[in-house]
């Protein structure tokens, strides 16, 4: 009896170390568990999982295999088998064992979502489809199970039910950074690069380890060498050329943004008066912010501009929409900025969070304007 306590204690111990995301620790802790009952399958399950968290996969089969030998039944331990086999790269071999835990579980959605990962990257999409559908209609509240049916739709070429997956799961969660990156990969393979960057940004602001959101990211940045100096003008003309393809002139646009004085001089003269009140309103933020904060002000202005030259009848609902744009950015930069001079941003993280915010603004004005 008093074994079994112990025994029990020691379990717990082990997996609050496994959720503080100490497997080592972990490791040591069950081992005299295992210690005081040899066979005992929530422990070896608990072995096999502090195993697969350092990577040691072959110690993670011979744990997760001694655990299913003395409870056949336990459905998690035939799931962290499958799940050791595939991360060992015995994809084919992993099947076996997640059908044996949704044989034991059927309406798991951990298990489904596993199952249909396997058969994607097997290619065996109708099967991964199927799967992944199943997880969403047993419970369709949980965003990972969006995120999964997704990825299983992305892979086998169906990109509309992707994207609609995708935001329904950023729906639900609005803090799923896999959601959000995966959305950012189907614009970018979609050309609509500005569109990609907000969603790598975002992601990446959720879960800032994010390795895979930071090479995405890096792959949609423009193609320019980036300035000495931290400033936003590359951002700026990144959108200039969006808003280019988007039928506007590159010579006034330009204009506007280098060199706004004589640019405004020069549009009133050529009877581009809305264009030449975006210039003025770019010097005016240049002199009223400073450089730091030009950003979300000068691409307003610019959109101003731009909405001019693409079309003359939607300028004054498009200077509704700027106007709106721009009051609710300059308000989130002013509420992060503060949190930053009271020293509760550091300097990297008001970087990316006013890279965010650029952004975000660009890309209303953007899309709104095309």
């Amino acid at each position: 009896m008093r074994d079994r306590l112990a025994g029990e204690a020691i379990r717990r111990r082990a997996r609050v170390l496994l959720d503080l995301g100490r497997p080592a620790d972990a490791l040591v802790e069950v081992r005299r568990a295992l210690a005081i009952s040899p066979l005992d399958p929530e422990a070896l399950e608990i072995e096999g999982l502090c195993h697969l968290r350092l990577s040691d996969y072959p110690a993670a089969l011979g744990s997760l295999g001694r655990a299913i030998a003395e409870a056949p039944d336990g459905a998690h331990a035939h799931y962290l088998y499958g799940f050791a086999l595939r991360e060992s790269g015995r994809a084919g071999d992993a099947e076996a064992p997640f059908r044996d835990a949704l044989r034991l579980a059927p309406d798991e959605p951990v298990y489904l979502r596993a199952l249909a990962e396997l058969y994607a990257d097997l290619g065996r999409y109708p099967e991964a489809l199927a799967s992944a559908r199943r997880a969403t209609e047993v419970a369709p509240e949980r965003a990972a199970n969006h995120v999964t049916y997704g990825y299983v739709a992305s892979a086998a070429g169906d990109k509309q039910l992707a994207r609609a997956e995708y935001e329904r799961a950023v729906t639900l969660d609005p803090n799923d950074s896999a959601a959000w990156n995966n959305l950012g990969c189907l614009d970018l393979e979609a050309g609509r690069a500005l569109r990609a960057r907000l969603r790598f940004r975002e992601a990446l602001r959720l879960d800032p380890q994010g390795g895979r959101a930071r090479r995405n990211l890096a792959m949609a940045a423009p193609r320019r060498p980036p300035p000495r100096t931290r400033s936003w003008d590359g951002t700026v003309e990144e959108i200039l050329r969006e808003l280019i393809a988007a039928g506007a002139r590159r010579t006034l646009l330009a204009a506007v943004l280098v060199e706004a004085p004589s640019a405004a001089s020069a549009l009133v003269r050529g009877g581009r008066t809305g264009a030449a009140i975006s210039g003025v309103a770019t010097l005016m933020a240049l002199r009223a912010m400073g450089p730091a904060a030009i950003g979300p002000l000068a691409v307003g202005a610019l959109a101003a501009g731009a909405a001019w030259l693409v079309g003359r009848n939607r300028l004054a609902a498009d200077r509704a929409r700027v106007k709106a744009a721009l009051t609710d950015g300059r308000a989130e930069f002013d509420t992060l900025w503060a949190a930053w001079l009271a020293g509760g941003l550091g300097r990297d993280a008001r970087d990316a969070a006013i890279d965010l915010l650029v952004e975000k603004i660009a890309f209303e004005l953007v899309e709104g304007s095309t």
